[in-house]
C-alpha cells in the first residue's frame, strides 16, 4: 500500500499541528536516537509498510522490519529506526497506533481463516466494507496481511443486488425475467444477489439458479437451513458460486464453512481489537 505526501502530512498534522511542544521545551530535539517497537503478544504482522513510509517522509532511518503478514512472538522486534530525537518523538505515536490497529485486523484476519479453512479446505473468506469511514485502504491492507482479501471495495467494480435494489424492480420474479438482459450489458463482470432469511428463501435461490445467476449471496441465513439449500443449488446450477453472510465471526465460522459455500463474507475482521505494540526510544 501506498500512502501519499499528502496523507501523510495529514497523520502528522493530526498529531503535530503546531510541533511538539514537550521535545521542544526540554531541547534534546537534536541529539541521535533509536526507536524500537514490540509485540507484547503473538500478531500476525501488519502496518510496517506504512510506517517505513513515514519514516522516509521524516527523514528517519529504517534498521529493522518485519514483513507484513508474517507471524510474530511475544515481545517480537517489529520495526526499529534511527534519527534524531525530535523527529522519532513525532513519530512514536503515530506509527504504534498504525502498527496496533493494522496488526490486530491482520491477526484476526488468519484467526478467521484458519477456522474456516479448517471446517473446508480452500474456502475463501473475504471482507466486507463496513469498516470505519476514511480508513479503508489501511483496514483492507491488514486484512490482506491476514489473509482476508475484500468482497467488494465500492459500488463501481462489482454488481451485488440487495433488496433495496428489488423493491424498486418488483421483486425475486421480476428481477430474473431481466437477469440475462443485465448480463449482456456487463459481460465482464459477473451478478450476485443477496438474499435473507425468510419464507421465500428457498423458492427465490432456486429460481434465481435457474435463471443463471452468477451467485447468491445468503445473510444471516443459519448453517442448518444453508446447508441442504447449497446442495439443491449444486444440483441445479453447477457454476454458481455461493456466499454466506452476515454475523460471521470466530464463534461461528467453522458452522458456516462447513456448508459448503465458496466463500464467507464477513465484517469480523474489521472490529477486532488493537495488537498490544509497546514502544521505546534511546539515545545513542
Amino acid at each position: 500500500m501506498h500512502l501519499s505526501a499528502a496523507e501523510i502530512d495529514a497523520l502528522l498534522q493530526e498529531d503535530v499541528p503546531y510541533g511538539d511542544l514537550t521535545t521542544d521545551l526540554l531541547g534534546f530535539g537534536e541529539q541521535p536516537g533509536r526507536i524500537l517497537f514490540r509485540s507484547r503478544q503473538p500478531i500476525t504482522v501488519a502496518g510496517t509498510l506504512a510506517v517505513v513510509q513515514i519514516l522516509d517522509h521524516l527523514g528517519i532511518t529504517l534498521e529493522k522490519s518485519a514483513r507484513e503478514g508474517s507471524a510474530l512472538e511475544a515481545e517480537g522486534l517489529l520495526l526499529s529506526a534511527q534519527g534524531s530525537a525530535a523527529k522519532l518523538h513525532v513519530l512514536w505515536r503515530i506509527a504504534q497506533n498504525l502498527l496496533e490497529y493494522c496488526s490486530g485486523i491482520a491477526s484476526k484476519a488468519a484467526r478467521l481463516t484458519r477456522q474456516a479453512q479448517a471446517a473446508q479446505a480452500g474456502i475463501a473468506v473475504t471482507g466486507t466494507r463496513k469498516h470505519f469511514p476514511g480508513n479503508r485502504r489501511l483496514a483492507v491492507a491488514a486484512a490482506r496481511a491476514g489473509g482476508i482479501l475484500p468482497h467488494r471495495l465500492g459500488l463501481s467494480e462489482s454488481v451485488l443486488v440487495f433488496d433495496k435494489h428489488l423493491a424498486f424492480l418488483g421483486g425475486v420474479a421480476a428481477f430474473a425475467t431481466h437477469l440475462r438482459h443485465y448480463q449482456d450489458l456487463t459481460p465482464g463482470c459477473k451478478i450476485l444477489v443477496e438474499l435473507q432469511k425468510g419464507p421465500q428463501l428457498d423458492e427465490d435461490a432456486l429460481l434465481l439458479a435457474a435463471a443463471g445467476v452468477d451467485g447468491l449471496q445468503f445473510d444471516k441465513v443459519a448453517p442448518m437451513v444453508l446447508t441442504p439449500l447449497v446442495r439443491r443449488l449444486r444440483e441445479q446450477n453447477p457454476r454458481i458460486t455461493l456466499f454466506a453472510a452476515g454475523g460471521i465471526d470466530e464463534t461461528n465460522i467453522a458452522h458456516y464453512a462447513a456448508t459448503g459455500v465458496d466463500a464467507i463474507v464477513t465484517s469480523a475482521v474489521y472490529h477486532a481489537p488493537p495488537a498490544d505494540i509497546g514502544a521505546e526510544i534511546l539515545p545513542l
